[in-house]
């Protein structure tokens, strides 16, 4: 069982790691920081009870909430691909550390987050990338 204050803390470094790089990734800030506010508002209602992600999960599940647009489930997915996007960027900067930095950002993009965003949010990444 996975640990909700692990992910939020993880997702929290993962901001200072942004802000280090600047605002060539700006949305994707925006998204984590949403998102473990998200959490984070629900952990503190009761902590013990929000303990973990699984219990998170399941009981959104048994609400039928889990697939609306604000759960906490959605959250919980969206933090693991932003953090599985950053650890590709990151390898990507450790392994070629003279490449560009946009280059590497749609590269990870490309491989990560992309296929889960539909053309309206790819678009906002590529403008963001672009600038």
């Amino acid at each position: 069982r996975s640990s909700t204050m692990d992910l939020l803390c993880v997702s929290k470094q993962l901001l200072h790691v942004l802000d280090e790089i600047g605002p060539t990734l700006l949305v994707l800030r925006q998204d984590i920081q949403q998102n473990v506010q998200r959490l984070q508002d629900l952990h503190a209602r009761d902590s013990s009870k929000y303990a973990t992600l699984t219990a998170i999960v399941i009981e959104e599940v048994e609400e039928g909430t889990s697939k609306k647009t604000n759960s906490c489930t959605r959250a919980i997915i969206w933090l693991a691909r932003s953090i599985n996007f950053s650890v590709h960027l990151l390898e990507r900067l450790m392994k070629n550390p003279d490449s560009s930095l946009k280059k590497m950002v749609e590269e990870a993009y490309n491989s990560t987050l992309k296929p889960f965003h539909g053309w309206i949010s790819s678009a906002a990444y590529r403008l963001q990338i672009v600038r």
